[in-house]
């Protein structure tokens, strides 16, 4: 089994029992589709794997990086690994921030994604393709403003893959326009 294989079936574990909101589907599907997007870029197929895991599960740092290690990642590839998926992990949470109105976090987290690393907002964008075809399938009523809010984020986002940007602003632009004309069969 190769390293990549060996870290899939470790991040199974981790988000065993988890599905996809409003789905009956596997979180991990959710995260290979990513992976296989931003593996455009060099470990962002890993870091794909990984980006929820801090957030979705109690897994430590130490804990992933241990994992890499294990799987055979040198020290630089865990530790890109690693940092990316901190990169990745929402910071203005109403856990972590109670006292700000959740609009402020918004703008707080974005302002911090616009800073974070190349391979960690390609990773982004393909998290972003993922979940607006997922709000354009089960969360139509809430599309447009999600859709305009992901469009700012974008014009704040440039340092990822270049091409993967254009394909994250291009489906936005195209479901922005087909909802603006209720043309919701092209979706």
């Amino acid at each position: 089994m190769n390293r990549r294989d060996k870290l899939l079936d470790w991040i199974k574990q981790r988000h065993k029992g988890q599905l996809i909101r409003g789905t009956a589907e596997h979180y991990i599907d959710h995260l290979i589709a990513v992976a296989e997007l931003a593996s455009i870029t060099p470990l962002g197929y890993e870091t794909g794997l990984c980006h929820d895991l801090f957030e979705d599960t109690e897994t430590t740092e130490a804990e992933l990086f241990s994992a890499l290690i294990s799987f055979d990642y040198t020290d630089r590839e865990a530790h890109l690994i690693v940092n990316c998926t901190v990169e990745l992990t929402d910071v203005f949470t109403k856990k972590n921030y109670p006292e700000l109105k959740k609009k402020d976090r918004k703008a707080r987290e974005a302002a911090r994604l616009a800073a974070i690393s190349s391979t960690a907002q390609t990773v982004k964008y393909a998290d972003l393709i993922y979940n607006i075809r997922w709000v354009l399938r089960y969360d139509l009523k809430h599309a447009l403003k999600y859709l305009s809010k992901k469009r700012l984020l974008l014009a704040v986002m440039k340092s990822g893959e270049p091409s993967l940007h254009l394909k994250a602003v291009s489906l936005i632009n195209d479901s922005l326009s087909k909802l603006t004309s209720n043309s919701f069969t092209d979706l």
